[in-house]
């Protein structure tokens, strides 16, 4: 095997690696909303749950990039500036994660591009807007699963990246996903998409079910 040491490579370089080996990644499109009113979209595959007790998820959120975008092209014309949603995350102190399925891919990535802060990325790409019950931030009516959360804690350890912890209070589900009496989402019904390095995915539809073995008096895992 290749054996890279991380100590010599610049930051970027680093990121291609990372972010190529651990796939694919559940995609969170984050809807924040502004001082002013409008509401900001932006993807994360920077993204998974943490603990149900309480439940916490956590976010990613670095600057714009010093390098290309990960999806190919120029530098952004907003290089090294904090991204709108930590802005708003830390002023109004909640958001809401909208689970990326199939029909909706395409429009959230494109909240990817860097669009100036008075522009609201839902507008823009044509996503509906649907009203919240227990936070302002309205989530994304197109979203199978979005969940409401309030800002837990937020671990500023660069100059160019915090990690965003949010307690989730509620959740929203497309009809027929959730089954009410098991309290579980129906897999069958369910399709997220995975990010892959670069502007590479993956759909979930390929499947198997492995039964986690009981561990039995004769050493014998049994399925």
């Amino acid at each position: 095997m290749k054996y890279v040491a991380l100590d010599n490579l610049t930051e970027m370089q680093i990121y291609w690696l990372i972010t190529g080996s651990i796939a694919p990644r559940a995609i969170a499109l984050v809807t924040t909303q502004g001082q002013s009113g409008h509401v900001n979209a932006a993807p994360f595959s920077s993204f998974t749950y943490m603990s149900e007790d309480p439940p916490l998820m956590v976010i990613g959120v670095d600057n714009y990039h010093k390098g290309p975008r990960a999806g190919g092209g120029e530098k952004s014309h907003r290089m090294g500036e904090m991204k709108d949603t930590l802005r708003n995350i830390t002023d109004s102190r909640e958001f809401v994660v909208n689970m990326v399925d199939e029909p909706m891919t395409e429009r959230a990535v494109l909240c990817a591009t860097d669009f100036p802060s008075h522009m609201s990325e839902p507008e823009a790409v044509g996503f509906t807007l649907a009203q919240s019950i227990a936070i302002k931030t309205p989530h994304i009516a197109e979203a199978p699963i979005a969940w409401e959360c309030k800002l837990y804690r937020i671990l500023d350890f660069s100059k160019t990246r915090s990690i965003v912890f949010g307690e989730i209070v509620g959740m929203h589900f497309r009809d027929g996903l959730l089954d009410e009496e098991r309290m579980r989402v129906r897999a069958e019904e369910y399709a997220p998409v995975g990010r892959l390095s670069g502007p590479n995915y993956c759909r979930t539809t390929d499947r198997w079910r492995i039964n986690i073995p009981v561990y039995t008096a004769d050493d014998k895992p049994r399925i």
